[in-house]
């Protein structure tokens, strides 16, 4: 997936925050992350606590 495409729709409305970002990018440039750590949750049972947990929270049920 090309990069535009992931940034595209990227607002950045502190000028702080776009000099951090740029900063990141350069750093990654010179030093790619080896390793991809996710929070990726794909244990069925911990999904339907959490998606019964928010819907009741929002006054819904499964």
């Amino acid at each position: 997936m090309a990069t535009s495409s992931i940034i595209e729709n990227i607002r950045i409305n502190n000028p702080q925050v776009l000099v951090e970002y740029l900063e990141a990018i350069k750093r990654w440039r010179e030093e790619p992350i080896k390793e991809v750590h996710t929070n990726v949750v794909d244990d069925p049972e911990r999904m339907d606590r959490f998606m019964k947990k928010f819907l009741a929270k929002h006054g819904e049920t499964l």
